[in-house]
């Protein structure tokens, strides 16, 4: 599935941007969601948090474990550089233009919610 962006097309609240796309939620805020494809599936990423925010936070490794407890769309982890990601993956036979921007819209809104929780700012 390499034709991801034209999934995008047409969606006034989703602008591609190389091999990201950036969201936007309302009131000023939006969110960036990198995008990968392979193979016939598609992996959607984007930072929570940075290094330095994991590190001073408190459990925020506890905080991501619970959050993948009731989640079943959008999970959470530290990768290796110590940042909090947020990871969806998405099957690309037969993906529709609604389906994408469903998970693209909902992993942008549970990262960002997510970052506004531990840091109460918008980075992107």
């Amino acid at each position: 599935m390499r034709d991801w962006a034209r999934l995008c097309a047409g969606a006034k609240d989703i602008r591609v941007d190389g091999n990201a796309v950036i969201v936007s939620l309302g009131q000023m805020r939006q969110h960036r969601v990198d995008v990968s494809a392979e193979g016939d599936s598609i992996e959607l990423t984007s930072v929570v948090a940075r290094r330095g925010v994991v590190e001073q936070g408190k459990d925020t490794a506890i905080a991501a474990w619970q959050r993948n407890r009731g989640a079943s769309l959008v999970g959470f982890r530290i990768d290796k550089g110590g940042r909090l990601l947020g990871e969806a993956w998405v099957p690309g036979a037969g993906l529709t233009a609604d389906e994408f921007q469903f998970y693209l819209r909902s992993i942008a809104a549970a990262c960002d919610l997510f970052e506004f929780q531990l840091t109460g700012k918008d980075r992107e």
